[in-house]
């Protein structure tokens, strides 16, 4: 299945108010003007808003951190007032979960100062609360904030509890609860850090900008054990640190626990000096501007389309994860040459984040991501809109270049045929070329009877993938090699999540001793080797919540003493005497994998009849569909073992055409 993405040739030509609820343009209204420190040189306080959520539940991994913070040998410059809440169990330190307690560390244990009646964690006013509390009874000269949970990005923010329907901290509600605190402050806030997935965003240090002078947190997923807190505490022991330096052990403490675990490829955490946040502002509103004006028309929208659609991914990226719909900024400005104003984005990046920590999955990210709707999903575009664009000009190239879709912007001249030798091709019109964003096929094996007068075609999807060949008259073809990626010889029901001429990341369906999640694996190209590279399994990973759009914490490392399922979907289509197409319900089909050491090779497809169906993405996220063409092996499995076919050969042929336009599957 996979092989270098054959460049399909297809000629594509790549040539200041916020609404109400919005977060602000608020720089001008900070109150912190003399920046006087409110406790004595050399002092710290930090502020852990621990909102356990299920993270505590499942896995104890808040009073794990805890652990950390109690065993640390803590300076005596240093405070440390902890508010707990948001899990319906906590596992360790006597924690009750039933309202809400804030703590003070001393001689390594837990303090309790005071008792509270239960409350959501993911209520501003609680935030508020216990920010107001901490700066009026623990004032120091550099005070610190660190909110501790699930994050989801610029959209859903940050604490999802437990014990409300996992209700989350949107960023708005940050933002006026760090308003309401800011008016009994008379400096702000030294670093405001989120040991949470996907928080370190431009949106995100655009709200807390007027508030810290540093923000510590991720792009991407974090492992569930988090933060390396013996590292952070000391650095405070230099009374002489800034949120800089403390923000720089943060990262390279949190880099080394995640290497230690064997997670860090996919590990970043990034410092951002808020206080160069103007400039970039300034950048982003610039480039914003010319994306609207590129975006009245679709060739424009088309060049930042694929900008975006090749830029460095970050959280979900696919129909079994969800999409998080965030992207680096920095590697999105590197890729719109179109733009004239990206390289001053790229400028004033560069200044904002001072310090990051990146593994080899995601060493294009740049420190920011920001929201940009490769699958748009209306309703979190509008609440995007409306409660978190930070740019009017970013708002108006999104209402422009995601309002009056065309109805069929991509249309075919040929939507399935046979080629004469054998492949199975597709044409696009002429009129397609400014709307085209990616092409694609999927794979299903299937199986033919004959019942009652009708044609019973049983398939499984096995997924998806984009090894064909294009032409400049817009003709793509099958490049079939009769191979599939398996997890120790079982199929895996794979999607590409991200590629580039380094890596490409993919997901596949599995259960995991008894629970369904996410498999994640990686193909790393070096062309040094025979196969053109190898493949690395990156862990286990729960998606988003389709309900509260929470982020699941981390990637799981398979053992091997896991029991795996894969999952594949099965559905029958029965076509009639007269033409009429039915199709059953989907059926969930798992296959145990042998235990031991997981790997993930590619073999030999073993039936000898699959159906085969090329998929066109347009620029606004739309799916078009080709005919389904039946494909026939003509070479074995044991030829394939033996001789993999060479560039221009096929594993299989199309034998004929199923005018139909309707996925088997989604």
């Amino acid at each position: 299945m996979i092989k270098r993405f054959l460049a399909l040739g297809i000629a594509i030509a790549l040539v200041g108010v916020v609404l109400g609820g919005c977060i602000r343009q608020k720089q001008e209204e900070a109150q912190l003007v003399n920046a006087v420190p409110m406790g004595d040189k050399g002092t710290y306080s930090l502020f852990l808003y621990l909102c356990g959520s299920d993270l505590e539940t499942k896995q104890g991994a808040a009073g794990k951190n805890l652990d950390e913070i109690l065993k640390a040998d803590l300076p005596e410059n240093v405070q440390v007032v902890v508010q707990t809440g948001g899990a319906e169990k906590w596992r360790s330190h006597d924690i009750p979960s039933d309202c809400l307690n804030r703590y003070l560390v001393e001689d390594g244990r837990l303090t309790l100062l005071e008792t509270l009646p239960q409350a959501s964690m993911g209520d501003g006013g609680t935030l508020r609360d216990f920010l107001q509390y901490g700066v009026e009874h623990y004032p120091a000269e550099k005070m610190c904030v660190i909110l501790w949970d699930h994050g989801s990005g610029s959209i859903d923010g940050v604490a999802n509890d437990q014990n409300f329907d996992f209700d989350s901290l949107t960023l708005a509600e940050i933002e006026l609860a760090l308003e309401d605190v800011s008016q009994t402050m008379t400096d702000k806030f030294e670093f405001f850090g989120l040991d949470a997935c996907l928080m370190a965003n431009y949106e995100t240090a655009h709200m807390l900008s007027p508030y810290a002078r540093f923000m510590v947190a991720s792009e991407e997923i974090e492992p569930s054990g988090g933060w390396d807190y013996d590292v952070l505490l000391a650095a405070m022991a230099d009374q002489s640190s800034s949120g800089r330096e403390i923000g720089k052990a943060i990262c390279d403490g949190y880099y080394e626990k995640c290497r230690e675990k064997g997670q860090e490829d996919t590990a970043t955490l990034s410092v951002i000096d808020l206080e160069s946040m103007d400039e970039l502002q300034t950048a982003f509103d610039e480039m914003a501007g010319e994306m609207y004006q590129d975006s009245i028309e679709p060739m424009g929208i088309q060049a930042i389309a694929r900008s975006a659609y090749n830029a460095q991914k970050f959280g979900g990226t696919s129909g079994g994860e969800g999409y998080s719909n965030l992207i680096d900024l920095g590697h999105f400005a590197d890729n719109a040459g179109n733009l004239s104003t990206a390289q001053s984005v790229l400028e004033a990046l560069d200044k904002a984040v001072v310090y990051q920590v990146t593994g080899a999955q995601k060493d294009r990210s740049q420190g920011l991501s920001f929201y940009y709707p490769s699958y748009p999903d209306e309703d979190q575009r509008k609440r995007y809109c409306e409660e978190v664009c930070p740019s009017e000009d970013y708002r108006r190239y999104l209402e422009q270049a995601y309002t009056d879709i065309p109805e069929d912007p991509i249309q075919f001249t040929d939507r399935g045929s046979i080629r004469e030798d054998g492949s199975f091709q597709i044409q696009l019109a002429s009129s397609s070329q400014n709307y085209i964003l990616s092409v694609s096929y999927g794979l299903m094996e299937y199986e033919v009877e004959q019942k009652d007068g009708s044609t019973m075609l049983t398939a499984t999807l096995l997924g998806e993938d984009n090894d064909m060949v294009g032409e400049k008259n817009l003709t793509i073809h099958s490049n079939f090699r009769g191979v599939w990626v398996t997890l120790n010889g079982c199929k895996l029901y794979a999607t590409m999540v991200e590629d580039n001429e380094e890596y490409t990341i993919f997901t596949a369906p599995i259960v995991l001793n008894g629970k369904p999640t996410n498999l994640r694996f990686a193909f790393l190209w070096d062309q040094t080797t025979e196969e053109g590279g190898t493949y690395k399994i990156l862990g286990a990973w729960n998606g988003i919540d389709p309900v509260t759009g929470m982020s699941d914490k981390g990637i799981t490392e398979l053992r091997p003493t896991d029991d795996i399922q894969t999952l594949t979907y099965r559905q029958t289509v029965e076509v009639t005497e007269d033409g009429d197409v039915f199709y059953s319900e989907e059926e969930r089909c798992l296959q145990q994998v042998p235990g031991g050491e997981y790997t993930i090779t590619e073999e030999p497809l073993e039936k000898q009849d699959y159906a085969y169906q090329m998929v066109v993405t347009d620029i606004f996220g739309g799916r078009h569909t080709s005919y389904l063409a039946k494909m026939h092996m003509i070479k074995t499995p044991q030829e394939l073992e033996q001789n993999p076919v060479e560039e221009g050969q096929y594993a299989a042929e199309a034998e004929s055409v199923m005018e139909t336009t309707d996925t088997l599957l989604e």
